[in-house]
């Protein structure tokens, strides 16, 4: 084996079978989960709230039910019920926390970074999944298709902890990393989902995968070469005919040119625009007064937002004053298709044959 594969299996092993068994013999993680990053300000709420130093673990306000506002100050955090300013605070509630309209359980951890506030919910993997489940895919879903989405992203945070094992947080709860949007979206066809797939993990030479998913594919999944620029064994194009039913499969987008040059003049461009004409491989040039502009597609869509442009696989063309883009599926392409996945399970397909469709080369073993 390779010698970082030796290292990182080591640190597997070590995740494994340094987290504390629960009962019933199954192993209990904690995901570190960055909710914000950059905020100035938060505000939290809660039943019986307790506010504890990060660095010392000294209690600084205990049984607190109104909410607390908590601001990025000159040294630390800033709360007008404290006269210090703290570089990190921990937050635990008897019950659900709230923050910005989101209900979570675990524990909040805030911290004080250059850019502004850095907010972590730490809470058990397993309900982790129950509630990322519900925000990825329906609850009405078949219900191999939410197990091949918890045994998915069970392995995606596996990778992404070995990954960022020395770092602040585990993972985003945006389309960064997985989605999460609180207890909210549990059900109980997503709890069954995790509990029936308990420990199991995507494996490829002996660490778990990178199993990366999406919302529609358009009828074939994206290598990662395709979109990341850097080629995975088992993240391959497939051919995909379950996502039929998919409402992204084929979009299409009409635009005024006005619209794409006041994003471009709000991210800073300067010029009057005299000219818009192709480039090389898909580009859209924009001739202004002073100078022109080259867009990929990449770069067009990271502009116009991915709410106009679900995925990267579109093309484009002028019109008059109008911008004409057709495309197809939603999301990077790459990995497992939840409408895909959605289509094969409606079809009599496991959960195991979903992934073996979407990630292959990979094993499926139960690792805890």
């Amino acid at each position: 084996m390779h010698r970082c594969s030796t290292i990182a299996f080591t640190l597997l092993l070590s995740l494994v079978h340094g987290a504390p068994a629960r009962p019933g013999g199954h192993t209990a993680y904690t995901v570190r989960l960055a909710l914000f990053e950059g905020r100035q300000r938060v505000r939290v709420q809660g039943r019986q709230l307790m506010l504890m130093d990060g660095d010392v673990r000294d209690i600084l306000l205990r049984g607190r039910n109104e909410p607390i506002l908590l601001s990025r100050g000159r040294s630390g955090i800033r709360c007008d019920a404290l006269k210090s300013e703290p570089r990190s605070v921990l937050l635990r509630a008897a019950g659900a926390i709230r923050i910005d309209g989101r209900s979570l359980v675990g524990e909040l951890e805030v911290r004080a970074e250059p850019a502004g506030l850095l907010v972590i919910n730490r809470l058990p993997l397993d309900r982790y999944l129950v509630g990322l489940v519900g925000a990825e895919m329906s609850d009405s879903w078949p219900l191999e298709a939410l197990k091949a989405q918890a045994v998915a992203a069970r392995t995606y945070f596996l990778h992404r902890r070995l990954a960022r094992e020395h770092a602040p947080y585990d993972l985003s709860a945006s389309t960064l990393d997985q989605v999460y949007r609180g207890i909210e979206r549990e059900g109980e066809r997503t709890r069954r989902a995790v509990r029936e797939t308990a420990g199991l993990v995507l494996t490829h030479g002996m660490l778990p995968a990178e199993a990366l998913f999406h919302a529609c594919c358009g009828g074939r999944t994206h290598a990662a070469e395709e979109v990341f620029g850097q080629a995975v064994a088992y993240l391959v194009s497939v051919e995909d005919p379950d996502c039929s039913a998919c409402p992204k499969r084929r979009w299409k987008r009409e635009l005024p040119i006005s619209h794409l040059v006041r994003k471009l003049v709000a991210g800073g461009w300067k010029g009057k625009l005299r000219e818009l004409r192709s480039g090389s491989e898909g580009e859209i040039v924009l001739v202004g007064e002073r100078r022109s502009l080259r867009l990929d597609r990449r770069e067009l869509r990271r502009v116009l937002g991915e709410k106009e442009i679900p995925s990267p696989f579109f093309t484009w063309r002028a019109s008059g004053d109008r911008l004409l883009i057709e495309g197809r599926g939603s999301g990077h392409g790459v990995g497992l298709c939840q409408w895909g996945a959605r289509g094969m399970a409606l079809r009599g397909a496991g959960f195991r044959d979903i992934l073996r469709r979407y990630y292959p080369g990979c094993e499926i073993k139960r690792l805890f």
